[in-house]
């Protein structure tokens, strides 16, 4: 065996440093030439000239070897070049951007009505807490989560998203853009946010709406009062992309129907304190709600949306069978910014596990965690955990980041409508009406020739303004006659009405545009409630005259509600909570304000709407301003602070590395690119584990 290496070692020194044949004693005694053998023949086998065909096939196979090998090095430095220039995949990390786009969540689909709506999960990757239930967006349902059981209530993770780094390259970024951008408090890391606010301009935030004016100077001066602020209004596609859900007909809650729980639809005229007789019947199915009315020509019947979702203490009397038949059909909560996706209801992780998941998964064996991707490990439960049991938890049970998600904060009057409506060939006109701050927006349309107009009714009528006009009415021609079905969406946001028919944005021969301010004074911009109308209290209306009428689906959503703050340290909320306290609120609580806030008979004297703030930031050149969709969990410009001090960030060799680390802006140099498209949300684990998500693969708006 010596010899053997030693002669190998050799015949490779001298392959290397000679072209001379090898002797015979150089080569393997398995190769070696016969003594007396010709030269050019090898023992047992004569060694002949390669034909021309074989060289031929010796040259292409070592030119495919190298093409092979050069187009694996040219398609990775072209995918380095894409990835640098072109486009990029990112995963999103949090929930700050939902429900546009999310985090780390659970996918829920409601047991009671059959909704389907998202939770943050987000917190278990930030603190010793565990996701433990969530509250139907529809509903209200509270659930608790099949931990044990339910791949279903797993946790999913955030969608994955294509990022186009050329698209600012060719033009600006525009405002409702959603962008990846670096944190200005740490250059590697990567934020995704909506710009909001563009160079050079004053931007305020007032009341969950956006205002604007051209300069970026005397911003402690700001006020909503100054008119040359201008409400920014989001296109039609981007409103609807960026709406939340309130309620919709189609998802039936399967206790509270059986309990005998009014539907918050119910026929009304004015003056009436219960429902009326002779007029709209709505019927509850497997397939939703459908109400029916038949009129005569002289009068109008109504049919108003009062927002009452039942609250806990009624969901657990339904869920035992007992009857919810003496709430009353008129009473009502306002609208508010109320977020599902907020509502995860979390407690200590010692509660539910002795071991979790994620530790069972770091003592797997290296085979155990790769099974593990396809079917992620349980973990342990604590002995004393009841699955799906809520009631365990007793108080130390917390709602959201702050204990505050099971109601919104805030009043919402922008709203977004939805019915789809079919009229018999001899009605004669329907209203469409939407409540904001006591004033009525309505759309009206002739069923006889489907001409629409809309006007604005509140003491007195008000005007349409906009391109140099001031007009009380404006009309368009659409296909709504009687004897039609169509689906109508028509909304009030952004000091604009908007009509769709059958999906299709209407134009009207005039402004559909307006400022509030024209003819409602601050203090009133409010929600409004009287025992003659109840207005922002039932805040949607249908009215027929003439014929019969049905309405086979109802929708109701609400535009954004961006919360007016400089800091995030107790929560983000619009309101000065000192002031509120000394206003004769006692201690000023947020859950004595939400109290408040939802009683209907509290609105005239409460203290809370002088307490909303208004804010304002200054933007310069190649300055942009983002925040996040999810307002109340989104740490955005509106609040960021100098990590060095909030988080301890090392110190950095480069003295402009944290430059713009406290500043309440990104500036272009830090813009990575426009958010194109989720092209792979999470997948599902059943029937079929890697399902994929096909519902929420598209653009992003």
């Amino acid at each position: 065996m010596a010899r053997k290496r030693t002669i190998l070692s050799r015949q490779s020194a001298d392959a290397i440093d000679s072209p001379k044949a090898p002797r015979a004693q150089d080569v393997p005694s398995s190769t070696a030439q016969t003594a007396g053998q010709p030269p050019g023949e090898i023992a047992g086998r004569p060694e002949k000239p390669l034909s021309k065909p074989a060289k031929r096939a010796q040259e292409i196979r070592g030119s495919g070897y190298r093409e092979t090998v050069e187009s694996i090095a040219v398609a990775i430095i072209l995918a380095l070049l894409f990835r640098a220039f072109v486009a990029e995949a990112f995963v999103i990390p949090t929930g700050s951007m939902a429900p546009a786009l999310m985090g780390s969540h659970k996918d829920i689909f409601c047991s009671e009505c059959g909704m389907q709506y998202q939770v943050s999960a987000s917190i278990e990757d930030r603190v010793d807490r565990t996701v433990v239930g969530s509250i139907c967006s529809n509903c209200r349902y509270v659930y608790g989560l099949d931990l044990a059981a339910g791949k279903a209530d797993a946790n999913f993770s955030g969608d994955r998203i294509l990022v186009s780094k050329f698209a600012y390259a060719l033009s600006d970024p525009a405002r409702w853009d959603v962008a990846v951008f670096k944190f200005p408090g740490n250059p590697k890391q990567n934020y995704i946010k909506r710009i909001v606010g563009l160079p050079d301009e004053t931007l305020m935030i007032h009341h969950g709406d956006i205002y604007a004016r051209p300069g970026d100077d005397a911003v402690a001066s700001a006020a909503i009062g100054h008119r040359e602020f201008t409400i920014q209004r989001k296109p039609p596609y981007k409103l609807l992309a960026m709406a939340h859900h309130v309620s919709d007909t189609n998802h039936q809650p399967k206790s509270l129907n059986e309990a005998g729980y009014p539907s918050s639809w119910q026929p009304w005229e004015p003056g009436a304190t219960e429902p009326v007789k002779d007029s709209w019947v709505c019927t509850v199915s497997d397939e939703g709600m459908r109400c029916e009315v038949k009129t005569s020509d002289g009068e109008y019947k109504w049919l108003r949306y009062f927002h009452r979702p039942a609250t806990p203490e009624q969901w657990s009397l339904a869920r035992r069978g007992l009857s919810l038949r003496d709430v009353d059909p008129y009473s009502s909560r306002p609208i508010a910014d109320f977020y599902a996706y907020n509502t995860f209801l979390n407690v200590q992780r010692r509660d539910v596990y002795d071991i979790t998941p994620e530790e069972a998964m770091a003592r797997a064996s290296g085979a155990s965690r790769l099974l593990g991707v396809l079917s992620p490990p349980e973990g342990r439960f604590d002995a004393d955990y009841k699955n799906g049991d809520l009631a365990q938890f007793g108080r130390d049970l917390s709602v959201g980041t702050y204990d505050t998600a099971d109601e919104g904060l805030h009043w919402v009057g922008d709203l977004i409508f939805e019915g789809d409506i079919e009229t018999s060939s001899d009605a004669k006109s329907l209203i469409l009406e939407i409540v904001e701050a006591g004033v009525r927006y309505q759309c009206e349309f002739n069923l006889a020739d489907g001409r629409a107009t809309l006007s604005i009714n509140g003491a007195e009528p008000h005007l349409f303004s906009g391109d140099g006009k001031s007009v009380a009415t404006v009309s368009a021609e659409t296909s709504v006659v009687a004897g039609t079905r169509h689906s109508i969406r028509f909304t009030n946001a952004d000091d604009r009405l908007i009509l769709w028919v059958n999906g299709k944005v209407i134009e009207f021969d005039g402004p559909t545009t307006f400022d509030h301010r024209a003819f409602l004074a601050q203090g009133e911009d409010r929600p409004h409630y009287t025992k003659q109308h109840p207005l922002d209290a039932a805040p949607i209306g249908i009215a027929v005259r003439g014929g019969t009428a049905t309405m086979h689906r109802l929708k109701v959503d609400r535009d954004k509600y961006y919360i007016s703050t400089k800091q995030s340290s107790d929560g983000l909320f619009d309101y000065d909570m000192a002031q509120y306290a000394t206003s004769g609120n006692g201690r000023g609580t947020m859950a004595s304000l939400q109290a408040k806030l939802v009683d209907r008979e509290n609105w005239d004297t409460f203290e809370g709407w002088n307490a909303r703030r208004t804010v304002a930031f200054a933007l310069g050149e190649d300055q942009f301003f983002p925040m996040g969709d999810n307002s109340p969990e989104s740490k955005d410009a509106r609040c960021w602070v100098d990590p060095r001090d909030r988080f301890g960030m090392p110190e950095s060799p480069d003295p402009y590395a944290y430059f713009w680390a406290d500043k309440n802006y990104v500036p272009r140099d830090l813009l990575v690119g426009k958010a194109i498209m989720v092209f792979w949300p999470h997948p599902w684990n059943e029937p079929v584990p890697f399902t994929p998500n096909f519902k929420r693969i598209g653009l992003i708006r």
